[in-house]
C-alpha cells in the first residue's frame, strides 16, 4: 500500500512540474507576442502595414510563411542591418531598401520576431533571446 501511495505522490509531482514548465513557456510566449505587437506597430507597421500585407510592389508582405521559415536564421540580421538586396516574396520582386534598426536590443528583436513569425498566418512559436544572439553572430 505504501508503495502505491509513494508512486502516486511521485507521479503527481512529475505532472505538476510538467504543467508548470508548460505554463511558464506559454506565459513567456504570450508576453513576447504582446510586446512584439507593440514593437511592430512602432518600428514596422508604417511600411509593412498593420495587417502585414506590405505596400503594393514597394514593401513586401510578412504573410509569406515559406519565406519566413526558410530565412528564420536571417530575420534578426535583416532587422538590425536592413536589407539592400532585392528579394522575391510570393513570386513578386521587391527592390526597395529596408532601413536598419540597429538600436533594438536582443530581447526586443526576440519579441518582435515572435510576433512577426506568429502573426499574419504564420505559426513558428517562440523566438527567444539566445536564438537572436546566435543569429546576429552569424550575420554576413
Amino acid at each position: 500500500m505504501r508503495k502505491y501511495v509513494l508512486l502516486s505522490i511521485g507521479l503527481t509531482v512529475l505532472v505538476a512540474i510538467f504543467f508548470s514548465a508548460c505554463s511558464e513557456e506559454s506565459i513567456k510566449y504570450q508576453r513576447y507576442y504582446s510586446d512584439g505587437l507593440n514593437l511592430y506597430k512602432t518600428h514596422c507597421g508604417n511600411c509593412h502595414m498593420e495587417d502585414g500585407s506590405g505596400l503594393g510592389k514597394l514593401i513586401p508582405p510578412l504573410t509569406d510563411t515559406i519565406y519566413l521559415k526558410e530565412n528564420r536564421d536571417k530575420l534578426a540580421c535583416i532587422i538590425v542591418y536592413g536589407l539592400s538586396d532585392s528579394i522575391v516574396i510570393n513570386g513578386i520582386g521587391y527592390k526597395e531598401k529596408m532601413p536598419a534598426e540597429k538600436h533594438l536590443a536582443a530581447v526586443d528583436l526576440a519579441k518582435l520576431l515572435t510576433y512577426v513569425t506568429n502573426a499574419f498566418g504564420n505559426n513558428q512559436g517562440l523566438y527567444d533571446i539566445s536564438e537572436v544572439e546566435k543569429n546576429l553572430r552569424n550575420c554576413k
